[in-house]
Protein backbone atom coordinates (compact mmCIF):
# COMPACT_ATOMS: atom_id res chain seq x y z
CA UNK A 1 0.00 0.00 0.00
CA UNK A 2 2.88 2.35 0.83
CA UNK A 3 4.48 1.80 -2.56
CA UNK A 4 1.19 2.77 -4.30
CA UNK A 5 0.99 6.07 -2.38
CA UNK A 6 4.66 6.74 -3.11
CA UNK A 7 4.15 6.10 -6.84
CA UNK A 8 1.11 8.40 -6.88
CA UNK A 9 3.05 11.15 -5.07
CA UNK A 10 5.91 10.85 -7.58
CA UNK A 11 3.48 11.04 -10.52
CA UNK A 12 1.79 14.13 -9.04
CA UNK A 13 5.15 15.85 -8.44
CA UNK A 14 6.43 15.00 -11.95
CA UNK A 15 3.20 16.25 -13.55
CA UNK A 16 3.33 19.50 -11.57
CA UNK A 17 6.95 20.06 -12.57
CA UNK A 18 6.06 19.37 -16.22
CA UNK A 19 3.19 21.89 -16.10
CA UNK A 20 5.44 24.43 -14.37
CA UNK A 21 8.07 24.01 -17.09
CA UNK A 22 5.48 24.38 -19.86
CA UNK A 23 3.91 27.41 -18.18
CA UNK A 24 7.18 29.23 -17.67
CA UNK A 25 8.90 28.40 -20.94
CA UNK A 26 6.19 28.07 -23.57
CA UNK A 27 3.33 30.35 -22.55
CA UNK A 28 3.71 34.10 -23.09
CA UNK A 29 4.37 35.99 -19.90
CA UNK A 30 3.04 39.47 -19.29
CA UNK A 31 3.25 41.86 -16.42
CA UNK A 32 0.50 44.29 -15.73
CA UNK A 33 1.93 47.58 -14.57
CA UNK A 34 -0.10 50.60 -13.48
CA UNK A 35 -0.31 53.27 -16.18
CA UNK A 36 2.42 55.88 -16.04
CA UNK A 37 1.53 59.45 -15.20
CA UNK A 38 2.39 61.67 -18.12
CA UNK A 39 4.25 64.85 -17.20
CA UNK A 40 3.87 67.69 -19.66
CA UNK A 41 6.40 70.48 -20.06
CA UNK A 42 5.15 74.08 -20.32
CA UNK A 43 4.90 75.25 -23.91
CA UNK A 44 4.30 71.78 -25.38
CA UNK A 45 2.94 72.05 -28.93
CA UNK A 46 -0.70 71.39 -29.66
CA UNK A 47 0.29 68.56 -32.01
CA UNK A 48 2.15 66.87 -29.17
CA UNK A 49 -0.82 67.44 -26.85
CA UNK A 50 -3.10 65.77 -29.39
CA UNK A 51 -0.74 62.81 -29.73
CA UNK A 52 -0.43 62.35 -25.96
CA UNK A 53 -4.20 62.79 -25.55
CA UNK A 54 -4.86 60.04 -28.08
CA UNK A 55 -2.60 57.65 -26.14
CA UNK A 56 -4.47 58.47 -22.93
CA UNK A 57 -7.92 58.03 -24.56
CA UNK A 58 -6.95 54.58 -25.87
CA UNK A 59 -4.97 53.60 -22.76
CA UNK A 60 -4.96 54.99 -19.24
CA UNK A 61 -8.18 56.97 -19.69
CA UNK A 62 -10.16 53.83 -20.55
CA UNK A 63 -12.45 56.00 -22.69
CA UNK A 64 -12.95 53.38 -25.37
CA UNK A 65 -14.72 51.08 -22.91
CA UNK A 66 -17.88 53.15 -23.49
CA UNK A 67 -17.11 55.56 -26.34
CA UNK A 68 -17.12 53.96 -29.81
CA UNK A 69 -14.92 55.33 -32.58
CA UNK A 70 -17.83 55.61 -35.04
CA UNK A 71 -21.42 56.45 -34.14
CA UNK A 72 -23.91 53.60 -34.14
CA UNK A 73 -27.21 52.90 -32.46
CA UNK A 74 -27.36 51.48 -28.98
CA UNK A 75 -24.00 52.82 -27.79
CA UNK A 76 -23.45 53.81 -24.16
CA UNK A 77 -21.64 57.07 -24.92
CA UNK A 78 -21.08 59.53 -27.78
CA UNK A 79 -18.73 58.47 -30.57
CA UNK A 80 -15.20 59.90 -30.78
CA UNK A 81 -15.35 60.67 -34.49
CA UNK A 82 -16.59 64.24 -34.89
CA UNK A 83 -16.88 64.86 -31.16
CA UNK A 84 -14.88 68.09 -31.43
CA UNK A 85 -17.43 69.66 -33.79
CA UNK A 86 -20.30 68.43 -31.62
CA UNK A 87 -18.72 70.05 -28.55
CA UNK A 88 -18.41 73.37 -30.41
CA UNK A 89 -22.14 73.27 -31.30
CA UNK A 90 -23.19 72.35 -27.76
CA UNK A 91 -20.92 75.00 -26.21
CA UNK A 92 -22.34 77.73 -28.46
CA UNK A 93 -25.88 76.68 -27.58
CA UNK A 94 -25.00 76.87 -23.88
CA UNK A 95 -23.15 80.20 -24.19
CA UNK A 96 -19.76 78.89 -23.02
CA UNK A 97 -16.45 78.20 -24.71
CA UNK A 98 -15.70 74.78 -26.19
CA UNK A 99 -12.80 74.54 -23.73
CA UNK A 100 -15.12 75.10 -20.75
CA UNK A 101 -17.64 72.60 -22.13
CA UNK A 102 -14.99 69.92 -22.67
CA UNK A 103 -13.39 70.39 -19.26
CA UNK A 104 -16.83 70.28 -17.62
CA UNK A 105 -17.61 67.07 -19.49
CA UNK A 106 -14.40 65.50 -18.16
CA UNK A 107 -14.36 66.66 -14.51
CA UNK A 108 -18.10 67.05 -13.87
CA UNK A 109 -19.76 64.81 -16.48
CA UNK A 110 -23.14 64.84 -14.74
CA UNK A 111 -23.53 68.62 -15.16
CA UNK A 112 -24.57 68.30 -18.81
CA UNK A 113 -25.75 65.04 -20.31
CA UNK A 114 -25.84 64.65 -24.08
CA UNK A 115 -29.37 63.90 -25.25
CA UNK A 116 -29.95 60.18 -25.65
CA UNK A 117 -27.29 59.10 -23.13
CA UNK A 118 -27.30 58.35 -19.40
CA UNK A 119 -25.20 59.86 -16.62
CA UNK A 120 -22.69 56.99 -16.38
CA UNK A 121 -19.34 58.66 -17.01
CA UNK A 122 -16.97 58.96 -14.03
CA UNK A 123 -15.03 62.18 -13.53
CA UNK A 124 -11.67 61.89 -15.30
CA UNK A 125 -9.77 63.42 -12.38
CA UNK A 126 -11.06 60.82 -9.91
CA UNK A 127 -10.68 57.03 -9.69
CA UNK A 128 -10.70 54.81 -11.68
CA UNK A 129 -8.68 56.93 -14.12
CA UNK A 130 -7.40 59.78 -11.88
CA UNK A 131 -5.99 61.86 -14.71
CA UNK A 132 -3.75 64.81 -13.85
CA UNK A 133 -4.47 68.35 -15.05
CA UNK A 134 -1.95 67.96 -17.86
CA UNK A 135 -3.47 64.64 -18.93
CA UNK A 136 -6.97 66.16 -18.97
CA UNK A 137 -5.71 69.02 -21.14
CA UNK A 138 -4.07 66.51 -23.50
CA UNK A 139 -7.30 64.47 -23.74
CA UNK A 140 -9.19 67.69 -24.44
CA UNK A 141 -6.73 68.53 -27.23
CA UNK A 142 -7.28 65.11 -28.79
CA UNK A 143 -11.06 65.37 -28.53
CA UNK A 144 -11.06 68.87 -30.00
CA UNK A 145 -8.95 67.59 -32.90
CA UNK A 146 -11.81 65.26 -33.81
CA UNK A 147 -13.67 67.78 -35.98
CA UNK A 148 -12.73 71.17 -34.52
CA UNK A 149 -9.80 73.49 -33.93
CA UNK A 150 -7.61 72.70 -30.94
CA UNK A 151 -7.81 75.68 -28.55
CA UNK A 152 -6.24 74.26 -25.39
CA UNK A 153 -2.62 74.68 -24.39
CA UNK A 154 -0.43 73.65 -21.52
CA UNK A 155 -0.13 75.33 -19.05
CA UNK A 156 -2.33 78.09 -20.49
CA UNK A 157 -5.58 76.12 -20.06
CA UNK A 158 -4.99 75.19 -16.42
CA UNK A 159 -6.97 78.19 -15.01
CA UNK A 160 -10.06 77.21 -17.03
CA UNK A 161 -9.70 73.58 -15.95
CA UNK A 162 -9.30 74.58 -12.28
CA UNK A 163 -12.41 76.75 -12.59
CA UNK A 164 -14.42 73.77 -13.84
CA UNK A 165 -12.98 71.54 -11.09
CA UNK A 166 -14.04 74.14 -8.50
CA UNK A 167 -17.58 74.20 -9.96
CA UNK A 168 -17.70 70.40 -9.72
CA UNK A 169 -16.52 70.49 -6.10
CA UNK A 170 -19.08 73.16 -5.27
CA UNK A 171 -21.82 71.06 -6.89
CA UNK A 172 -20.97 68.23 -4.51
CA UNK A 173 -18.87 66.00 -6.74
Amino acid sequence: MKSGVLKLAIIVIVLNLAFLYIGLDFLPQSRSMPPKTIVLKPGISQADLVSIGEKIVYGKGQCMVCHPVMASTGERAPAMTGIGAEVVREARARGITPEQHMFEALVNPGAYIVKGFQNIMPAANEPPTSLTSGEIIAVTAYLQSQGATVTVSYPGSIPVLKQEEAKAAKAGK
